[in-house]
């Protein structure tokens, strides 16, 4: 009796860890349940009280890739919801310096202190790269994994609600410790490739990073682990984790 006791308890705290996006081990992809609201939010601002009111979790983007040549790791954490017709995504970072200075959609966002969402729908062969800036300024792109990728449209771009706690002005490299959070309501819709109609239940894959290749300590930090050999490069569909979005 204590051995099935103990074989059941094992099972079910396995169960939760991967509910909760946790690496139950070493070689194993995280996996993440995206909570359903009951509501939709309105305004990007309106989603970090929100999600602590339905007690949407944080996730950690804690791995550190190619950190022989990249040892700095800053905190960086986002969180994750929907409502059928919208994905709101919450990140959270702390670093030694930030950085801001692509305003427009479609620039050189990675440039500066920015966070990226991948996303690939179960049955499809495109991704999309979904990548902000601390300002809110987006580079979107979808298509295949080493193959030609498409940018979404202006009408794709404005459909897409962002807030950020830095204001939208651009600035300069400044350093000393620098705390940020930025919010994005991204429609069904905007994935541009796919012809999503409801989220609800859907899967798929993803990852999400934290970079600067313009910052004075470069990082390559990722929610589920890239690698560390080879040239720096995100773009490694094998290397994406489970993403189911629970339905009502």
């Amino acid at each position: 009796m204590i051995k099935i006791l103990t074989v059941m308890l094992i099972a079910m705290m396995t169960g939760t860890a991967l509910a909760n996006g946790e690496n139950v081990g070493k070689n194993q992809r995280k996996s993440l349940i995206v909570q359903r609201l009951p509501q939709g939010i309105a305004e990007a601002e309106e989603i970090h009280s929100s999600f602590d009111s339905h007690g949407v979790k944080w996730n950690e983007i804690g791995c550190s890739n190619w950190q022989r040549d990249y040892p700095y790791k800053p905190t960086a954490q986002f969180r994750i919801a929907h409502d059928g017709q919208n994905i709101y995504v919450e990140y959270h970072v702390k670093e030694g310096a930030v950085r801001a200075m692509n305003s427009t959609d479609q620039s050189a966002v990675f440039q500066d202190a920015c966070c990226e969402f991948f996303l690939m729908m179960d049955g499809e062969d495109t991704y999309y790269n979904i990548e902000s800036n601390c300002i809110g300024a987006i580079l979107m792109q979808g298509g295949r994994q080493n193959g030609v990728r498409t940018e979404a449209s202006d009408e794709v771009l404005k459909s897409i609600k962002r807030w950020g706690s830095l204001g939208k002005e651009t600035f300069d490299t400044r350093v000393g410790e620098q705390e940020w959070w930025l919010t994005l309501i991204i429609p069904a819709s905007a994935l541009f490739k796919s012809n999503v109609k409801s989220l609800d239940g859907q899967t798929a894959t993803g990852n999400i990073f934290k970079y600067g290749s313009r910052l004075p300590k470069r990082h390559f930090l990722s929610w589920n682990e890239v690698g560390q050999t080879g040239k720096p490069n995100f773009h490694q569909t094998d290397k994406f984790g489970k993403i189911v979005f629970d339905r009502r």
